[in-house]
Order: C-alpha cells, then sequence, then structure tokens
C-alpha cells in the first residue's frame, strides 16, 4: 500500500523558530500521532541554526498508510465521538502569532512514474 506524505511548510517569523518548534513537538505532534500520523523526518532553512532577524522555513514531513488512512485521518474523531477537525484548527490559530505563513501538500506517487 503507497503511503501519503504530508508536507507541512511553516515560514515562522524572526526570532520565533525554536519557541515554533516546541509548541509543535509538544502541541501538535501527539494528537497527529494519536490520528495516525507518522513524522518521517523535520528540517529547517536557513540551515544548522536560528537567526534573530531572518525568518525560519520549518518543513515536516509526515506520512499515513494510505488513501483510506488519510482519509482517517483527516476526518479523525475524540472519544466522545465529536469532530477533531475544530480541535486542530484551534492549534493552528492559536499559533498563527508566530508565523508569517503555513503551508500543507498532500502527495502521492504519480500515477505513471
Amino acid at each position: 500500500m503507497t503511503r501519503v506524505l504530508i508536507l507541512d511548510e511553516i515560514v515562522v517569523k524572526p526570532g520565533q523558530a525554536a519557541a515554533y518548534r516546541e509548541a509543535y513537538r509538544t502541541g501538535y505532534r501527539p494528537g497527529a500521532e494519536h490520528r495516525g500520523m507518522r513524522l518521517d523526518g523535520a528540517w529547517q532553512s536557513p540551515p544548522g541554526q536560528d537567526y534573530d532577524e531572518l525568518p525560519t522555513t520549518l518543513y515536516y514531513l509526515w506520512s499515513v498508510e494510505g488513501v483510506d488512512g488519510w482519509w482517517a485521518m483527516r476526518m479523525s474523531r475524540k472519544a466522545d465521538g465529536s469532530d477533531e477537525r475544530f480541535d486542530k484548527l484551534a492549534w493552528w490559530q492559536a499559533h498563527e502569532h508566530l508565523t508569517l505563513s503555513r503551508k500543507r501538500s498532500i502527495l502521492t506517487p504519480q500515477p505513471d512514474a
């Protein structure tokens, strides 16, 4: 079964990269893993360190098992049966003050590649 890749690209305001990485690690990652997402890698640019005078772009590569796994993650429910999408949206909104932009790409292999 083909894994579906989910690439988060987050441009963080100057001087905020460490705070954002920590919030993502402690606040976003546990819920994502609970929804069946696996963190396959994390990178940043500029490389090697944070600069207080420059924005930092953080990249997080997640994956889920197949298209069905993606839909299960996307439409996930809390233990009480309520929709988790509002909680996910609230997390992103609560951390907007640290970012300049955010982009998520959903990727699968090309059919003829």
